[in-house]
């Protein structure tokens, strides 16, 4: 799994560089864009921006499931066990 960490920590590095550059403005702009099916659409980016990171949740859940059923011990994944307390704990 060492591999697939650091694979999944670099992208996160990137989207997290790319996130930080956003501004307000850019949030509000309707983007016009097609889906995976060529349907048009046109669509608040920060609205966009929300399914992007809800559905990254969705999938890792889905990997997260696979993994359990394999028998691979994926450690706490519960973000309010990840959380840190207001008072530091």
């Amino acid at each position: 799994m060492p591999p697939l960490r650091a694979e999944r920590e670099a992208l996160d590095a990137l989207i997290e560089t790319w996130a930080a550059q956003l501004s307000e403005s850019d949030l509000d702009h309707a983007l016009d864009y097609a889906n995976m099916k060529g349907v048009p659409s046109r669509r608040r980016f920060g609205s966009l921006l929300m399914h992007f990171f809800n559905h990254q949740t969705h999938h890792r859940g889905q990997v997260t499931t696979l993994l359990t059923q394999a028998g691979v011990d994926v450690g706490a994944t519960d973000l309010l066990g990840l959380i840190v307390n207001v008072d530091g704990d």
